[in-house]
């Protein structure tokens, strides 16, 4: 098939967790001999062929939300996204839930409301960066409810992501997959060594990723922090080892006995959480875990076994 693939970070080039994703859709979808065109905000392209026989939409309002960025003035035009949705079938993907809303991290956890009451408390500078002047819930403009109502397939990282994603949009969607955790099971297994750590958090260590629970739970226990600090937050507990090489977490994580992972957000999946089981780490998490809602071990590799050719089945048994 040809394929126009339109997302807002170009995945090929970039690194984020999403991105790791979308590249490894990219990568079998390329072997399976498919021709693949991407469009992108960053870097700035537009690469379409004119007569695609699909449209693959993936994180369209995935932009940052500092002054630096540019914010939403670094976007799509919107008239292209709509010419796009109009000429062909298209699926969609968000691997969070930036095509929902604008604001970062999902403030209200999901619930479906008009009025967003996070936006109230917005400064008038950042209004301007949003490029929203509103207090309405981004689920209200029309490019966002096309991109999940018209979409002949819309795909999710895990069951919660799917059902909070569904609720916040408040009104029934077409045809639904949710894709397994893409895992380099090569890198994550259990090395069986000795386990000198009792507990370990990897990834963002802010708000949003649980820190306030974290704290209140485990001052007192020495855990173990990986990752960087968000923004604005001061690290006053535990052991924090910086910023590593994600090919030395494997090793840590062969360290810990326990994984903690607490986020105050519906996390739309948590591979973390995953790479952690797979290298035999007892999870502590809570309901927010996206990954801790398929029904599965998330230790047995088995489990993820072609994810991608799976999700490539799919699409390619789509009426199209």
């Amino acid at each position: 098939m040809k394929i126009n693939f339109i997302s807002f970070l170009d995945p090929t080039i970039y690194f984020g967790g999403g991105e790791m994703i979308s590249r490894a859709l990219l990568v079998e979808g390329k072997k399976r001999g498919h021709d693949i065109r991407i469009s992108s905000v960053r870097p700035s392209k537009i690469y379409v062929h004119e007569k695609p026989d699909l449209v693959f939409f993936c994180d369209i309002f995935n932009n940052a939300h500092s002054y630096k960025s540019l914010g939403a003035w670094r976007a799509f035009d919107i008239s292209f996204i709509k010419s796009q949705i109009k000429s062909t079938p298209f699926i969609h993907m968000t691997n969070a839930y930036v095509d929902l809303c604008n604001l970062p991290y999902l403030p209200c956890n999901g619930s479906n409301s008009e009025i967003c009451e996070y936006k109230k408390m917005l400064s008038f500078p950042r209004r301007i960066l949003m490029k929203d002047n509103t207090n309405k819930c981004f689920t209200t403009r029309q490019i966002v409810r096309d991109l999940y109502q018209k979409s002949i397939l819309n795909i999710y990282l895990s069951p919660l992501h799917q059902k909070v994603s569904e609720s916040l949009l408040g009104l029934p969607v077409n045809k639904c997959f949710v894709l397994k955790p893409i895992i380099d099971k090569d890198k994550f297994y259990n090395m069986h060594l000795d386990r000198d750590i009792e507990y370990l958090f990897v990834g963002i260590i802010g708000e949003a990723k649980g820190l306030n629970e974290i704290r209140e739970k485990y001052k007192e226990k020495n855990i173990h922090f990986i990752g960087k600090i968000a923004p604005g937050i001061d690290l006053d507990f535990g052991t924090y080892h910086g910023h590593v090489d994600y090919t030395e977490i494997p090793k840590f994580m062969n360290r810990a006995k326990r994984f903690v992972f607490f986020p105050r957000w519906p996390e739309p999946q948590g591979r973390v959480v995953v790479e952690a089981a797979l290298c035999g780490c007892e999870i502590i998490g809570n309901e927010n875990v996206g990954a801790l809602s398929f029904p599965m071990n998330l230790s047995d590799a088995n489990n993820y076994l072609n994810v991608e050719a799976d999700f490539w089945e799919e699409i390619e048994n789509l009426k199209i």
